[in-house]
């Protein structure tokens, strides 16, 4: 098995990607645990954990009513 490394997203790709899978700050700190404001900080700490990345691509797609 092989595994690829994973490359930063930057802050502005990280927030596009969000919007893309139909997520805001306040929707993403209610599925995480945690509040909007710190879902805003971690959005533009662009040396933020690999795993947010890795959360945030996996999440399904939000169909808002």
């Amino acid at each position: 098995m092989q595994i690829k490394e994973l490359v930063p997203m930057p802050p502005d790709e990280f927030r596009a990607e969000m919007a893309k899978r139909g997520w805001d700050a306040e929707m993403l700190g209610i599925r995480w645990g945690m509040t909007k404001r710190r879902v805003q900080q971690i959005t533009a700490d662009s040396d933020r954990p690999r795993y947010y990345d890795d959360a945030l691509m996996n999440l399904p797609i939000a169909l808002k009513k």
